[in-house]
């Protein structure tokens, strides 16, 4: 064969070896780039619903914003507030001593999934859903009290006038830092339309009339059903409920041709860079840490202390961390309706049996600082003078002995007589299976039974512990509190008016002494006398003992070097619309 012959085979060779490759993967560059990007995240627990006038559990508020998102939102990192589905955060305009009006007006682009505008109409009835005297969870309701008018511009369907108390201190949150719900889906049967705001904010049973108070409650009954929190989800966000595998998976699919995509150049709240989110609900810590490091999950928040220190030391290669300041504080709730915790002296004591400090070095490796109150160390009205309880067991013997507390009958756990019963200190502390509540529920059960106080422990999964703390069934309870950016309200927590049943000042503790102190918190004209007033708040929960006020963590994240995350102080420590990848 001459050579002129070999190089036309050796060149039709090639020609057919490339024209297959291109047959069998003509599109490989292209499909890298248009390849969809799933953000698969760990949950620890599975949410309750995801209604966020009815959800109790901090992890659906996640959830719940990509899917309805409020009217504004803090930033991840900086916390300023910033707009989401208005054209403006505009400033507050004094109508007369006691009022601010906010004006709004939504995106002209806003629609809801089902392709209708987002109209001030929805945020009126936000408002007026939430004041339904018969939902059970009374957080909206506490909040939208301190709203005195909404008015809806009938010639500009997306104009609308917010009227708020102007001496509460969260009037601008009142003005729509909360997720805003579509009315035609909510209320097909528009029942709520006929009731003014006025009507929800000040009328009873008595002034509204027997009918439209049934009325109100037939439409909650069906506004809390168990449908609207995990079948008719629905919203304007970005995402919408693709699928809910209950002990599974949760996934938001982002909408196809989302009208938020084009203004989110000015607008960074309006960011979804991912086309689909898999929430993971993996309790097992262990088993979650194995399908990080498989790749399989991207992000994980929130691993305990010793796991996240230990997968440092690993050095994986395809693993980044980041240690935000979050807004939380962790405590051991205590119900003071019992006869023995009523006693200031028995909590006093409890407190002397808890090394704190050693517990945050050897079980938190030093990721949380120590807290005296329930406000974060962050902020600038934390009460620093105040000290913790010292871990020391002699005086907690001291302390219960000169109250009367002995072991009168050789049992091994101090009784008292009190209003003619015979009371035992012996306690159950709820706990939630999490690694590190077990782990400190063990130290202080064995510290107790060195002094006469007898603790059960007793574990159960999230929503169970939830319903305990709910319907005040418990003694001493393992707990945790999420804080929002904006300034703490400690009406809800510790009021006299919250220590009901379904309340939220599970503890019961109260005082009008510190009702005027919250008055105070809430009307300051001034931040320097609202200062004054939260440090003293600080103090007498702290010298009474309201909680037993334990440590701040720092929030523990490792996600994929895939990603470009921002981490910031609000929970979970990332905003999700804005991870990217690299």
């Amino acid at each position: 064969m001459n050579n002129s012959l070999k190089g036309i085979l050796l060149i039709t060779k090639t020609f057919i070896f490339f024209s297959v490759m291109v047959v069998l993967f003509p599109t490989c560059k292209k499909d890298d780039k248009s390849k969809e990007f799933v953000l698969r995240i760990r949950l620890a627990d599975e949410p309750d619903c995801l209604h966020p006038v009815i959800s109790q559990h901090g992890l659906a508020t996640q959830l719940e914003s990509l899917i309805m998102p409020p009217l504004f939102e803090y930033d991840v990192v900086s916390l300023d507030p910033l707009s989401i589905l208005l054209e403006n955060l505009s400033q507050p305009e004094e109508v007369n001593d006691s009022t601010y009006v906010y004006n709004y007006r939504i995106h002209k682009e806003a629609v809801w999934d089902d392709g209708r505008p987002v109209v001030s109409s929805d945020i009126l009835f936000t408002l007026k859903s939430s004041l339904n005297p018969f939902i059970k969870n009374k957080t909206y309701a506490g909040f939208f009290k301190n709203i005195r008018d909404a008015k809806v511009d009938e010639t500009d369907p997306k104009s609308i006038q917010i009227f708020v108390n102007k001496s509460y201190m969260l009037h601008r949150e009142m003005s729509g830092n909360y997720c805003i719900y579509p009315e035609h889906i909510y209320d097909s049967k528009s029942i709520l339309k006929g009731f003014s705001l006025q009507d929800l904010l000040t009328k009873d049973s008595a002034s509204l009339g027997a009918e439209k108070w049934n009325q109100l409650k037939l439409y909650a009954e069906e506004y809390q059903s168990n449908d609207f929190c995990r079948n008719k989800i629905t919203g304007c966000g970005p995402y919408k409920l693709a699928s809910w595998q209950s002990g599974s998976k949760i996934i938001l699919e982002k909408k196809k041709s989302w009208w938020g995509d084009s203004l989110s150049k000015n607008y960074p709240l309006l960011t979804a860079k991912p086309d689909r989110i898999e929430y993971w609900i993996l309790p097992d810590e262990t088993s979650a840490l194995l399908e990080l490091e498989k790749g399989n999950i991207d992000i994980m928040s929130d691993i305990t202390p010793r796991n996240y220190v230990d997968l440092q030391k690993k050095g994986n290669s395809q693993l980044q961390f980041a240690t935000p300041s979050i807004l939380q504080y962790n405590f051991v709730e205590i119900n003071h309706r019992r006869a023995s915790l009523s006693e200031e002296n028995v909590r006093k004591a409890l407190c002397h049996l808890i090394d704190i400090q050693k517990f945050i070095q050897e079980h938190y490796y030093n990721l949380a600082v120590s807290v005296k109150s329930p406000v974060h160390p962050s902020r600038n009205y934390f009460n620093s003078e105040l000290q913790d309880y010292d871990f020391n067991p002699g005086k907690s013997i001291s302390i219960l002995k000169e109250s009367g507390w002995k072991d009168s009958d050789n049992d091994g756990t101090l009784d008292k007589v009190i209003k003619n019963k015979k009371e035992k200190l012996a306690f159950q502390l709820l706990v939630t299976n999490r690694e590190l509540s077990k782990k400190f529920a063990l130290l202080f059960q064995e510290e107790a039974k060195k002094v006469g106080i007898t603790i059960d422990i007793v574990t159960k999964e999230t929503t169970a512990f939830m319903s305990e703390l709910n319907s005040l069934n418990f003694d001493l309870a393992m707990s945790g509190a999420r804080q929002s950016p904006s300034p703490w309200d400690p009406y809800q927590a510790w009021s006299s008016k919250n220590t009901n049943s379904g309340g939220f000042n599970k503890s019961g503790y109260s005082s009008s002494f510190v009702d005027s102190l919250i008055f105070a918190i809430r009307t300051a004209s001034n931040e320097s006398n609202r200062t004054t007033a939260y440090k003293l708040l600080q103090k007498d929960l702290h010298e009474h003992v309201a909680q037993i006020f334990l440590f701040a963590p720092k929030e523990r994240i490792a996600y994929n070097k895939r990603l470009n995350i921002e981490t910031g102080s609000r929970r979970p420590g990332y905003y999700e619309g804005m991870v990217k990848l690299k």
